[in-house]
Formats: structure tokens, C-alpha cells, sequence
């Protein structure tokens, strides 16, 4: 049994604990005179529920609960559920909602708390932002992800709706996935969007690496496009579209990696926690400079 708070996705078969907080005039919690009462409201109207005080706990001062389970079919929608009671023999009630449904949809982050699934955003500072839309602007031309397509609204005037290929979402994903790449190869770097120097010197060698992963990524779609179409015994097989871009990706892709790996041996950072220590005395600094600089090299 799956137990939700009614700020959550609620799916059929979860059980959601329905709570209430009675406060008075002052804004502090009391309890009212009685149990309180509730009533559970289908997405329909029709009431499934009450009003009732059977099942209503008593959590603390003010608070009180009730758990209702969710039936196998629903019904999907929003919920409406209301609290009833008195305090010093004043009439309070208040009306609330939850929502079931049998996706995975992120919760209704209402409580303050994180829940598994929200929607996690960038946070991209101002530089990076600046940085990011460096890259966007020549990703897009590469990609020709960009258009607008021509229709007519219901007053039949021309429009036109944007029809890109790529959310920017999308894009960045992708120029994320090409500097973690970038990072990785042959050995580990901590390089950023907000490195403006490392944005501008490296700008082909990231947007190509993001090219590739938006290539991959497409592939993976037209694969489920492409089908045999028979009519009347004529039968026409569309051009395999997932499989040219599958095989110009696993060529781009080696290829990419053999620039990335050219490009981080020749500047080789020093070795961690050696430094430019040198054992030998005596040397001039560009021979220790040197020495620390080829591959492998400690000292």
C-alpha cells in the first residue's frame, strides 16, 4: 500500500491521507468542540463520502487526519474534499483537492518538500545563460532545427507556427552531454559553461559533440516512423532514415572523441599533488616545466 498526501500524484490503489489544521480568530490551533466532520467529492460530483466523523483521527492540537483509499479504476480527475466543524459553537469548513491519475506526473509541490519526479530546472547563472546562448545560436544552424510552419486559423488569416525540431531543453541537454564528454576524455577536466574563455576557443569542438547526441537521439524517433505501406498489392518502403543518421553517428562519434583526446594531450594538467616538484636539483625551470608536462610524468 502506497501512502500519498493529497499534494501528490494520488494513482488508483494508493491510499491519501486527507489533513486539516483548525486554528481560531488568534491564527492558533484548537480543537473543535467535536470530531470534525469530512465529505469526499468525485471528479463527476458525486459524493462518495459523508459528511462523516467515522474514521477522522485526532493527529494534535487543531490537526486532524482521515485515509481514504483509492479505488483500482479512480475514477482519474480532481478530488474535492471538505472539513467541517465548530469552534466555541462557530460554524469553520474549508475545501480542498487532490488529484488521481495513472501517470507518472510529477507532484503537486505545494508542501515545500521535494518529491521524486519534479520537474528539476537549470539554474543557470547569467554568464552561463550568455555562454549557452553562444553555442544555441550555431547548434540550431547546424542542426536546422529551427522553422516555422504555414497554416490558417479559424478565420482562415495565414499564421505561422513554430515548428522546430529541438526544444531548447533539448539543445542543452545535448551541449551538457558534449563538454561532460569533453571532461571525460582522456583524462578529467572541470570545464563549464561559465568558463567564457573555454566556450570561445572550443565553440566547433562542443556544438559537434552535441550535433552527434542530437543525431543519436533522433535516430532512436524515426526508427518508429518507418514502415512498409501496402496498398491494393503495391507496396512502398519509405527511405531509412534512422539508419543513416544510426551509421553517421557511430562514425562522428569516434571521430569526435579522437579530436576531444588530441586536444586535452596538449594541455596535459599537472600531476595531482606532485605539482611541479622535481627531485633533481640544478635543472633550469622551463626543463622542469617540460618534464611535468609529458604524459605520465611525476617528476
Amino acid at each position: 500500500m502506497v501512502i500519498r498526501n493529497s499534494s501528490e500524484i494520488v494513482q488508483p490503489k494508493d491510499t491519501v491521507q486527507l489533513t486539516v489544521a483548525f486554528r481560531d480568530q488568534n491564527g492558533t490551533l484548537v480543537d473543535t468542540d467535536s470530531f470534525p466532520q469530512i465529505t469526499l467529492v468525485q471528479p463527476s460530483g458525486a459524493v462518495v463520502l459523508g459528511p462523516t466523523s467515522n474514521g477522522v483521527m485526532h493527529v494534535a492540537t487543531g490537526r486532524y487526519e482521515f485515509d481514504y483509499a483509492v479505488g483500482f479504476t479512480g475514477p482519474l480527475g480532481v478530488w474535492a474534499y471538505t472539513w467541517l466543524g465548530f469552534i466555541n459553537g462557530f460554524r469553520v469548513d474549508a475545501t480542498f483537492n487532490f488529484v488521481v491519475d495513472n501517470g507518472n506526473l510529477p507532484a503537486l509541490n505545494l508542501d515545500g518538500y521535494l518529491h521524486l519526479g519534479d520537474e528539476y530546472p537549470f539554474n543557470f547563472s547569467q554568464l552561463e545563460i550568455n555562454n549557452i546562448n553562444k553555442l544555441l545560436k550555431t547548434l540550431r544552424a547546424r542542426l536546422n532545427s529551427r522553422g516555422k510552419s504555414k497554416s490558417k486559423d479559424a478565420f482562415g488569416n495565414i499564421t505561422y507556427v513554430d515548428c522546430d525540431i529541438f526544444s531548447v531543453d533539448m539543445l542543452v541537454t545535448f551541449l551538457a552531454n558534449s563538454i561532460t564528454l569533453f571532461n571525460e576524455i582522456p583524462h578529467f577536466t572541470f570545464f563549464s559553461f561559465a568558463d567564457t574563455s573555454f566556450i570561445d576557443q572550443f565553440h566547433d569542438v562542443i556544438v559537434e559533440g552535441a550535433v552527434i547526441w542530437a543525431e543519436a537521439s533522433q535516430a532512436l524517433l524515426e526508427r518508429g516512423n518507418e514502415m512498409v505501406i501496402t496498398d491494393n498489392g503495391v507496396s512502398f518502403t519509405p527511405p531509412s532514415v534512422s539508419e543513416l543518421l544510426n551509421t553517421q553517428f557511430t562514425t562522428l562519434v569516434t571521430l569526435h572523441q579522437e579530436k576531444v583526446k588530441f586536444i586535452k594531450n596538449s594541455f596535459k594538467p599537472y600531476p595531482m599533488g606532485m605539482g611541479m616538484f622535481s627531485a633533481t636539483r640544478g635543472l633550469l625551470p622551463i626543463v622542469k616545466s617540460l618534464r611535468a608536462l609529458r604524459e605520465r610524468q611525476i617528476f
